[in-house]
């Protein structure tokens, strides 16, 4: 259950084609029947495994507020599944991506506990944005895991992948993650496109050393 709880997690914060889209952009893969396709990689460039989100509803209550639910799975690098379709869900709030953990998990596990001030994404941004510091606490099974941090938007790029080019913005995050006795500090560098999300995302350790890389391999509309 962990292994999932961390999987999600880290594949979202571990995102165009519709026939039900709004008008607000969000930082989010946000239109039902869209599915995107990552590849995750070693610091070497060695392939570990691949991860596929796909959009199975919107439900809208207005332009700036709904909530997308989507299906998320994992596979090994041979594209053997290593986790079946999990149902799972983020909010949109006043046009900003609110990553609830509670509302992430959804029926995974519905005693979890969680609490704390959750990491969001805003609707809009800009070069030097500073997006805030977020601190929440879960506790699965008794464990405890507390994960805190930061993000500001560094720059604007393109970025190409095996999935097309983006525009992107480039987001700098220190994140510090504490369970039980042991904490561990990392960085992450991502780049973020509106209406998809995530685009690739570069993770350093804490004494600078690339650890793995995670980006689009493919971006498809289900819907014909």
């Amino acid at each position: 259950m962990r292994t999932i709880f961390n999987f999600i997690l880290t594949a979202l914060c571990l995102s165009l084609f519709s026939t039900n889209t709004f008008a607000q952009d969000v930082y989010f893969l946000d239109k039902q029947g869209t599915e995107v396709e990552y590849v995750i990689k070693d610091g070497k460039g060695n392939v570990l495994s691949y991860a596929r989100m796909a959009v199975t509803e919107v439900k809208k209550k207005d332009a700036k507020n709904f909530t997308v639910t989507y299906t998320t799975e994992a596979f090994n690098k041979n594209k053997e599944t290593l986790m079946p379709p999990v149902p799972v869900a983020i909010e949109i709030v006043d046009g900003a991506v609110i990553y609830n953990a509670k509302v992430l998990l959804g029926t995974i596990n519905e005693n979890i506990e969680v609490s704390g001030t959750y990491p969001s994404f805003p609707a809009t941004l800009e070069v030097g944005k500073d997006i805030g510091a977020y601190s929440y606490t879960t506790k699965v099974m008794g464990v405890a895991t507390t994960v805190s941090g930061n993000n500001k938007v560094t720059a604007r790029e393109e970025v190409k992948t095996d999935a097309g080019s983006f525009d992107c913005f480039k987001v700098e995050s220190e994140i510090s993650t504490k369970v039980i006795l042991k904490t561990v500090k990392t960085k992450t560098i991502s780049w973020y496109a509106k209406n998809i999300g995530i685009v690739k995302t570069e993770t350093y350790d804490n004494k600078g050393k690339l650890q793995s890389v995670q980006e689009i391999v493919s971006l498809r509309s289900k819907i014909k």
